[in-house]
């Protein structure tokens, strides 16, 4: 049996055409099964340190209850993480700012159901 050999730059243009077609396949399917959610949340600062975060809406038309309060919460815990970004932070006022969370559809439905 004799074996063929294949340059070197061909092998190497199908292992990127290969790559290049997995990397569009996930992202196709990430932004299939999540959804993307928009909530606007506050921070007051006096003297450099935050007093309150609050969160002032939640962009959900078709939100139950339970998942705006889930949402809710996860915009505090995200809010809570970036009080101190020295590239946001305030000596004293309030900060106002859009936060996008990206929840997977079936996590959302599965608050929906839930009652706790």
């Amino acid at each position: 049996m004799k074996f063929v050999k294949i340059p070197y730059y061909i092998v190497a243009l199908i292992l990127c055409c290969f790559s290049f077609n997995y990397s569009i396949a996930q992202k196709r399917s990430f932004d299939k099964d999540s959804l993307r959610i928009k909530v606007y949340t506050e921070i007051e600062y006096v003297n450099s340190y935050s007093k309150e975060i609050t969160v002032k809406k939640v962009f959900c038309d078709y939100c139950s209850e339970n998942q705006i309060e889930a949402l809710k919460v996860k915009a505090k815990e995200l809010a809570f993480y970036d009080r101190y970004n020295p590239k946001k932070r305030m000596v004293n006022g309030i900060r106002k700012f859009a936060i996008i969370i990206r929840v997977s559809k079936k996590d959302f439905i599965a608050i929906k159901e839930d009652n706790n």
